[in-house]
């Protein structure tokens, strides 16, 4: 009888060790498979293997020169002005312009200059120049606001007439010339206002923007542009194209379609000036925090596979109301742009981040 109730003791013993050994080899078990999920969880995908080395590549790229155009408009429109006129912008500077005009020199002061005159409403000074004081209200699209962008932008019309002249390109006496996306007239009535001798025309989609500059700067003339070519102008009618800001966003397809149309417009050997997005702009803007790894990332992907990116980044509503499922941001590289208008165009000058270190400045040459 007791060696039978230890037999069943040591029996029942036997099937707990197992049992418990059981439950420890599952919870083993589940905690292995746990931590291995977690493991893979945790270790970067390819992608994002991917997406880190770009994104250092980038933050590591130097920034690109500080490159002054020179001063080859602002000097035409300077030059008619007189030691009183400039005395008369010095005496009425005030605050802000006056701190501003203290921190420049040489070409940034002479730009201000004609800014000055226009903000503080000096008519004498504003007649000899050639320049309208008149500016757009918060209705109204532009570019840029305050003392600083009164009367017109003149260090991009700078940009414009030193690239072109840099590319081996003339603008001579009488010629025709294309602001293509002039929004109201920022640049084209600083370029009109120096080089009268030109005919000075300029095309947007904003209905409201063109309306106004047609309204107010007499010394250009205005159109509203579709949102797809072609443009209301004669084949080869234009001897110079310019583009501020507009290969920088619009998607692979119109990018293509407009170029086509500006060697429609173009005559043999007329320039055409764009800026656009390359790898410097994506550098500046990672670093300074305006763009995410993610964005700056897929961005150079694809331009180092296929050349051109495009983000739709305006959606439904539109840019100022302008509603176009082609126009974003999109970044490229020059060899996409010469794949698409070798055949067209030439290209003469090329200068990385050239425009606030963000574009690149970019010259062709109808063939």
């Amino acid at each position: 009888m007791a060696a039978g109730l230890v037999g069943a003791a040591a029996a029942g013993a036997t099937g707990a060790d197992r049992r418990g050994q059981h439950r420890t080899e599952l919870a083993v078990a589940e905690a292995s498979e746990r931590a291995r999920r977690e493991v893979l969880y945790a270790a970067p995908s390819p992608d994002q293997v991917r997406e880190d080395v770009l994104a250092d590549v980038l933050r590591e790229r130097p920034d690109p020169p500080l490159r002054d155009p020179g001063t080859m408009i602002t000097d035409l429109i300077d030059g008619r002005l007189t030691e009183a006129d400039h005395a008369a912008v010095e005496g009425a500077l005030d605050g802000f312009p006056a701190h501003l005009w203290s921190q420049t020199r040489g070409a940034s002061r002479r730009r201000l200059t004609l800014s000055f005159a226009a903000h503080y409403g000096l008519s004498d000074t504003l007649k000899r120049a050639g320049l309208v004081a008149a500016m757009p209200d918060e209705s109204i699209h532009a570019m840029a606001r305050g003392p600083v962008a009164a009367g017109g932008d003149c260090y991009l019309s700078d940009l414009v007439f030193d690239a072109v002249t840099d590319a081996g390109l003339t603008v001579a006496d009488g010629s025709t010339v294309l602001d293509f996306g002039a929004s109201s007239g920022r640049v084209l009535r600083i370029i009109a206002a120096a080089r009268p001798d030109l005919r000075c025309l300029g095309c947007d989609p904003n209905t409201a923007a063109v309306g106004w500059a047609s309204a107010n700067l007499p010394l250009a003339e205005f159109f509203e542009s579709p949102i797809a070519p072609p443009l209301d102008l004669p084949d080869q009618s234009i001897d110079l194209v310019y583009a501020i800001s507009i290969w920088s966003h619009f998607a692979e397809a119109p990018a293509i379609a407009w170029l086509t149309e500006m060697h429609r417009v173009l005559a043999p050997g007329g320039g055409l000036m764009i800026t656009t997005h390359g790898f410097d702009c994506l550098a500046v803007q990672l670093r300074s925090g305006g763009i995410s790894p993610g964005t700056a990332s897929a961005a150079a992907a694809a331009m180092i596979t296929s050349g051109h990116h495009f983000v739709d980044v305006f959606g439904e509503n539109g840019d100022w109301g302008v509603k176009d499922a082609g126009w974003g941001n999109a970044y490229l590289t020059l060899d996409w742009l010469q794949s698409h208008v070798g055949a067209m165009f030439s290209t003469r000058l090329l200068r990385l981040g050239a425009l606030d270190r963000v574009q690149d400045v970019i010259v062709l040459e109808r063939r």
